[in-house]
């Protein structure tokens, strides 16, 4: 019985894994994307009018980088194999709790892990922490900006 509960959490813990680093990848690519020139000016730059986030922010995007976002968001379900309904759950309350974090001004810090202050200084500054919700993409791609929580 404890066998099966574990394999079963086990399961739906390596599909969230798998979730999450399928997003983090495509998502950090589209967001870079956002910030080409001409596409930061025609669709990305309605998101950055608030420098220093506020809450519900997140939703503040032009239609077709919003289609994109959602395309992103929703894509796990459809390209990373069997995922159990509990994991898709579990993502999406993440995403969602810290889409609204990352915008709210509230400051929140797992060190090393998660921080909302690392999108803040996103919105300051534009060219760095593209990542979301975790800045691994960033690091690994050398566009991290260390902010005040790290």
């Amino acid at each position: 019985h404890y066998y099966a509960m574990a394999m079963a959490l086990a399961s739906v813990l390596y599909a969230l894994g798998k979730a999450v680093a399928w997003q983090s990848v495509v998502e950090y690519w589209w967001h870079r994307g956002m910030h080409v020139p001409g596409v930061y000016r025609a669709l990305h730059k309605l998101h950055h009018h608030y420098k220093s986030p506020q809450p519900w922010d997140d939703l503040f995007i032009h239609p077709l980088e919003a289609l994109g976002y959602y395309c992103i968001l929703y894509s796990p379900a459809f390209v990373v194999g069997p995922m159990p309904v509990a994991s898709f759950v579990l993502y999406m309350a993440l995403m969602g709790v810290c889409g609204v974090l990352d915008h709210c001004g509230v400051d929140l810090s797992l060190r090393g892990v998660y921080g909302t202050r690392f999108h803040d200084d996103h919105h300051r500054l534009t060219r760095v922490n593209f990542a979301f919700p975790f800045p691994l993409m960033d690091i690994l791609h050398g566009t991290y900006f260390k902010g005040a929580e790290d």
